[in-house]
């Protein structure tokens, strides 16, 4: 078998590259250490062979120790997870470099925002925006389409992989792209890319615009995929190495998870 094919099947997308979590690679490294040592004085050869494979094994697909997420939770300091940049208040939505969310939204159209009420989306953004979503969401290659329009890059290199545990993936070539928490939020971050297309969408960063997509997302009264009602809620969510507590959107028919928040005043949210 070829060597190239051969990786990409064995890459784990979704815990490598800029995905990839620190202290479990190092958690990872430091056990294939403890195993290799000994192995070295009854066998060089094999502590050779064996310390590659493991090197190979931790690139290729982040973790070398089935439950290595559970171990750093439990065991290692938090000074030692923020050292990493793991923080127990990190989440998935990032707050734009520059400017002021809402306004950016109310600017493009997205929101209006009235005294003493809390942002909304316009009625002629969320009847175009649902529409958009509905065709997408009946569209078996909709999704990679979008994905590869947003990625930059041909439809045939991208892959949408969707999982319990990880959400949906979204990679280009074996290259990590974006990771949602579920179909029907990828799908809503399609709808709004393709309602907003337009040159003042356009000019913003692409980082950007993932952040605004993600804030649609948690402000939107229906579901994109079954229309049903969506439902705000505090949670904890445990992700690689310690539990987050997150405000999350969530459809209450379909149970679908289309966004989550840091809690904090300082972080737009649904109702802020």
């Amino acid at each position: 078998m070829p060597i190239r094919p051969l990786v990409a099947r064995l890459r784990e997308p979704a815990y490598i590259g800029s995905n990839r979590c620190l202290p479990c690679t190092a958690v990872n490294l430091g056990l294939l250490g403890i195993v290799v040592g000994p192995l070295w004085m009854l066998s060089p050869v094999a502590a050779v062979i064996g310390g590659f494979a493991g090197v190979t094994t931790i690139w290729l697909r982040g973790y070398l120790v089935p439950g290595t997420p559970q171990l750093t939770r439990r065991y290692l300091p938090m000074s030692v997870l923020a050292a990493f940049g793991k923080s127990p208040t990190t989440v998935s939505t990032t707050v734009p470099p520059e400017g002021d969310p809402v306004e950016k939204l109310v600017s493009l159209g997205v929101l209006s925002k009235e005294p003493g009420s809390d942002p909304a989306p316009t009625p002629s953004f969320r009847t175009v925006w649902h529409e958009t979503a509905e065709t997408i969401a009946n569209d078996p290659t909709a999704l990679s389409e979008g994905a590869a329009t947003v990625a930059a890059v041909d439809q045939s290199k991208i892959t949408v992989a969707e999982s319990d545990a990880d959400g949906v993936v979204v990679t280009a070539n074996g290259s990590w792209v974006g990771q949602w928490p579920s179909r029907t939020a990828l799908v809503a971050d399609l709808a709004t890319e393709q309602t907003l297309a337009g040159p003042a969408w356009d000019a913003l960063g692409r980082a950007e615009r993932v952040d605004l997509a993600a804030r649609v997302r948690g402000l939107v009264e229906h579901c994109p995929t079954c229309r049903g009602p969506t439902r705000i809620s505090n949670e904890t969510v445990e992700s690689c190495c310690h539990a987050t507590n997150v405000v999350a959107v969530s459809c209450a028919d379909c149970g679908d998870r289309l966004a989550e928040f840091d809690p904090s005043p300082s972080t737009f949210a649904p109702g802020s």
